[in-house]
């Protein structure tokens, strides 16, 4: 299996694998609330993350084109005004309804920054934005982030991830992440969980 540069031409194809994978995810399910929302609206959010990935981070995906893996990267870890611009993002608002966009933005991404500030700090890191993979794909999962450990262990440097799931906690706990924090969103019925990972040393 290998690991590719998303390119422009891929963008929407990565999108649609980052929808599938995030179908029942307990953030997405909060902003959108309906499944026929979701449907019409998150291929469309996640291209722009693509996007903005492609242009400032880091956007890979396997081969075959089964998993999709973003990173943002140690010159860009956060998102400018211009550089959302630039990655298709100013119609947000229009295409989620004003609903989902104030949960999106106001609660779910004003908090996700102000944690990911608050834990890491000026220190250098990777951000482990996103890694999403078809229900049919067993294993790439764990491939994607593998290629991810070892491009941060090489560099000596942590990643910082979040995930909203105990399950993903479980499984990040096995791969030498600890929790910094878990956190209530507003009126969510579900916790935000702030994971580190230090670099590894490598074995010659």
């Amino acid at each position: 299996m290998n690991i590719v540069e998303i390119k422009e031409n891929e963008i929407n194809k990565a999108a649609n694998v980052l929808a599938l994978a995030f179908e029942n995810d307990p953030i997405f399910n909060y902003i959108f609330k309906t499944p026929e929302l979701y449907h019409k609206a998150a291929p469309w959010l996640f291209s722009t993350w693509v996007r903005w990935a492609v242009i400032y981070g880091k956007a890979w995906m396997t081969e075959d084109g089964k998993g999709v893996v973003l990173m943002r990267s140690l010159e860009n870890p956060h998102m400018s005004f211009l550089s959302m611009v630039r990655a298709g993002m100013l119609p947000t608002p229009f295409k989620l309804g004003w609903g989902a966009f104030k949960r999106f933005y106001f609660e779910i991404v004003e908090t996700l920054d102000r944690k990911h500030a608050e834990i890491m700090g000026k220190t250098l890191h990777w951000y482990g934005w996103m890694i999403g993979v078809r229900p049919d794909s067993r294993g790439t999962g764990r491939f994607l982030m593998n290629y991810c450990f070892k491009m941060a262990d090489q560099a000596g440097l942590p990643i910082f991830l979040e995930t909203a799931t105990e399950h993903n906690v479980s499984l990040y706990n096995h791969k030498e992440f600890e929790m910094k924090e878990k956190i209530s969103v507003g009126k969510a019925d579900f916790s935000l969980y702030f994971m580190v990972r230090q670099a590894q040393t490598l074995n010659n």
